[in-house]
């Protein structure tokens, strides 16, 4: 509501913007939540999802690091706002209204919503990693909140979705309903199936039987069809190489590589088709042009979408082998101010030992003292936040060689 105050004089008009904020201290999602149906609300959060006449949107106040919220159906003014898009991913929205409950899912209905009001855009939350296991036995804790699961699969559907009307996914550890609505709730109205396993990023919804998937869009069911997926060694690099039968609002590919401390990103390879839509094949290549050193080395996809949403690959690996008698690789991060890992490799059956020596050549510490299984990378962790700065020298000994790296620490 606005409240207007005019000065005297003939031209000062003064124009306040307020907000009716009702219970002080209500603006978490979790405490209107906890206060149940025919409660006001009064929240602010960061919508996830926007389409036709329902917005979800979440915040950081649940039990899983989030807390989600839905309203809808609207019409008027709002459902303007969401098809002009100014409200959409992204954008943090004041939302004022009446709880209601429609077959377990508690939301702000059309009617009993009293204002709202956007208040710009922010950083899009990111999904949070689930398993159909955890949505079954602890759902409604993920209700309305963005999440992401890898794996799935239509057991037994074929042919093109219809509207309302409830399939079956799986993974490998449960199935659950996945609920494709009507035009007001989803574009999916009409796309194929997809065959093989997918990505499914989206909100979790809730019927009268349990939570369910509710998709809004083709790309949340299946952006890329990937037919082939491949890392082969040629010389000191390795080359991946994938195809694509179609794809749907593809932006790109992000390759990734897995390393101890989670995946790391290599570089991004953009969609060879203008608009990222194309039913044609396409195929791809990146060179990841870095040695490796022995063992096994695992790769995969980020397949990114014109509105930001990810669909992650299945892994490929690649198996390197030793070029010496041992192997030895530099220290990462270099410097390195709390920790660093380094790898090493020996011959089958060579004793080996890892140490650690300051500029002075004093022992530091021993990192390993053993016989490792031959010409497989063995992973090491140098903890470096109780070392003085300076630098050191990592020695692997084995078979009467000898390697050494520089390691770097400051404080």
């Amino acid at each position: 509501m606005f409240e207007v105050f005019e000065e005297e004089g003939p031209s000062t008009l003064l124009e306040i913007s307020s907000i009716s904020q009702g219970k002080v201290g209500d603006l978490g999602v979790r405490n209107a939540r906890d206060e149940g149906t025919t409660s006001t609300a009064t929240v602010r959060g960061t919508v996830t999802r926007a389409f036709g006449s329902y917005v979800r949107f979440e915040d950081e106040t649940g039990p899983t690091g989030a807390s989600g919220l839905t309203v809808g159906p609207v019409s008027g003014d709002f459902q303007d706002d969401i098809s002009n898009g100014n409200i959409t991913r992204g954008t943090q929205l004041y939302v004022r209204g009446t709880l209601s409950e429609s077959n377990g899912l508690l939301r702000v209905d059309g009617q009993d919503l009293e204002n709202y009001v956007t208040l710009g855009q922010d950083g899009f939350p990111a999904p949070q990693e689930v398993s159909l296991r955890m949505l079954q036995s602890s759902g409604e804790d993920y209700e309305s909140e963005l999440v992401r699961v890898d794996g799935l699969a239509f057991p037994s559907a074929s042919g093109t979705f219809d509207a309302n009307t409830t399939y079956t996914v799986e993974d490998e550890t449960a199935n659950l309903d996945y609920r494709v609505k009507g035009s007001d709730q989803t574009n999916l109205i009409g796309e194929s199936i997809p065959t093989g396993t997918f990505t499914y990023t989206g909100v979790v919804g809730e019927s009268g039987s349990g939570s369910q998937l509710v998709p809004v869009r083709a790309s949340t069911a299946l952006p890329v069809t990937l037919t082939g997926f491949t890392a082969v060694r040629n010389g000191s690099s390795t080359v991946l190489t994938w195809q694509t039968a179609s794809e749907t609002n593809n932006a790109g590919f992000r390759v990734q590589y897995e390393r101890a401390a989670g995946w790391e990103a290599l570089g991004f390879v953009p969609s060879t088709v203008d608009d990222g839509t194309t039913g044609e094949a396409q195929s791809y290549r990146f060179v990841v042009d870095r040695r490796l050193g022995p063992g096994t080395h695992r790769f995969r996809l980020e397949q990114v979408d014109l509105d930001r949403s990810t669909t992650l690959s299945d892994t490929v690996q690649v198996e390197i082998g030793m070029e010496g008698a041992l192997h030895l690789s530099a220290p990462a991060p270099n410097p390195a101010a709390e920790r660093a890992t380094l790898s090493f490799a020996v011959q089958k059956g060579t004793k080996a030992e890892v140490t650690m020596y300051d500029v002075l050549g004093q022992r530091v510490r021993t990192l390993y003292e053993g016989r490792p299984p031959g010409e497989e990378g063995r992973r090491l962790t140098v903890e470096t936040r109780d070392l003085p700065s300076g630098v050191y020298v990592v020695r692997l000994r084995a078979g009467g060689r000898t390697q050494t790296r520089r390691l770097t620490v400051v404080q």
